[in-house]
């Protein structure tokens, strides 16, 4: 099963700027504010922090793996930060 990038994007968005009270922003916006792609991990454990579904965690698992850096910067560019 091949990641959905449209929908990582779209569970981002709302875990970084769109829900209410979302569990692990914080943690997730430190982890994409990081100047290295390497910190994509934390940034994947902060989001299954405010996400109960477990197809959108596998979701941005299975992108993190396909390419990491893609993620990260997806990440950052939701937050305001300039893409590595």
């Amino acid at each position: 099963m091949s990641a959905n990038w449209k929908a990582a994007k779209e569970d981002l968005e709302w875990s970084l700027n769109l829900g209410d009270d979302v569990k692990g922003r914080e943690e997730l916006k430190a982890a994409f504010s990081k100047e290295n792609a390497k910190y994509v991990g934390a940034a994947v454990d902060a989001f299954k922090q405010g996400q109960r579904d477990n197809h959108k965690i596998s979701n941005l698992s299975r992108c993190a793996h396909e390419d990491d850096k893609r993620l990260y910067n997806m990440g950052r560019k939701i937050i305001g930060l300039k893409a590595l």
